[in-house]
């Protein structure tokens, strides 16, 4: 039985990762759980899974992340908190040695030399379980040399109806401006940070 702590879990992704988990009972369970600030559903899943711990980030702080995270009864951090919220739960697990099933993607583009350190220095280990970073590891699993390139297409955000010169002149501003989500400046991901999140991870 692997210890898991799934911080976010009323979200969309906290919500899949529990239905995953329902049907895989006799392999994991539920130690940690974490929310923002909705309590009614956090306390129906903690009545469902009894974790040793449960926590309103909202009501008390990031600390219910941090103690989530790093539970000693905890060998796997399923991180579903939204933005720059859930970098120091991802700093603190694979510093304390654990694995992260990482959904924040935020924690990498804001810090990703700083995740790769805590994973150095822990001996933590990140997988990637969201979106495109996901995407291509799965695409990669196992193809060694075979594969040659991979194409990210997007659904065009800001320049969507733009030209093609229109868009080779365009500013970070206009970049930042999407028509959906809040982008902020959040830096830039490092190369060295794609190659940690595509090599080979640590058998289970």
């Amino acid at each position: 039985m692997r210890g898991v702590a799934v911080l976010g879990s009323t979200g969309s992704i906290g919500r899949s990762t529990l239905a995953v988990l329902a049907r895989q009972r006799e392999h994991f369970r539920v130690v940690a759980l974490t929310a923002g600030r909705n309590a009614s559903l956090l306390e129906s899943q903690r009545r469902e899974w009894t974790p040793e711990f449960a926590g309103l980030a909202g009501r008390s702080g990031a600390e219910v992340l941090l103690e989530a995270a790093t539970h000693p009864d905890v060998d796997i951090v399923v991180n579903a908190v939204v933005g720059a919220a859930g970098l120091d739960a991802t700093l603190a697990a694979l510093r304390a040695g654990k694995r992260v099933a990482l959904a924040n993607k935020e924690s990498l583009v804001m810090a990703g030399e700083l995740v790769l350190e805590a994973a150095q220095v822990g001996g933590g280990e990140l997988i990637p379980v969201d979106s495109e970073h996901s995407a291509v590891l799965q695409c990669l699993t196992g193809q060694g040399s075979a594969l040659e390139r991979l194409i990210l297409t997007a659904s065009g955000g800001p320049f969507r109806e733009w030209t093609a010169e229109r868009v080779q002149a365009a500013t970070v501003e206009e970049a930042l401006r999407h028509p959906t989500w809040t982008m902020g400046n959040l830096g830039r991901c490092r190369p060295r940070v794609i190659a940690a999140l595509l090599g080979p991870s640590k058998s289970s």
